[in-house]
């Protein structure tokens, strides 16, 4: 028995759209793979951070016999404050070493 020739037809609609509407293989590329690379591992560290502050204040809250579901919702709300303190810190920081380089 013979098998089929598999042909890949042409998509109906590829047909339908101008070629300056279509995208190039360009438009799919990310344009400075640093700067990308660099927000992946800032997302990670923000998932850090906010996990380490967590637990420390959730142990924190347990030790002075808080209840379990109001400590860990405390911990959870501490650890929101506490990363965006960070992040905070960390962006005055950078702008004061911003404002060096350009003085010099």
């Amino acid at each position: 028995m013979a098998l089929r020739q598999y042909r890949p037809d042409t998509h109906p609609y590829e047909n339908s759209l101008p070629k300056e509407k279509q995208a190039t293989y360009q438009t799919y590329q990310a344009s400075n793979p640093h700067k990308e690379r660099l927000k992946e591992l800032l997302f990670f560290v923000n998932i850090v951070l906010f996990s380490i502050i967590t637990v420390m204040a959730a142990y924190i809250y347990l030790s002075f016999q808080i209840p379990v579901f109001i400590a860990f919702l405390m911990a959870i709300v501490t650890g929101f404050i506490g990363l965006r303190l960070v992040q905070a810190l960390m962006r005055r920081k950078y702008k004061q070493i911003k404002q060096k380089k350009r003085r010099k």
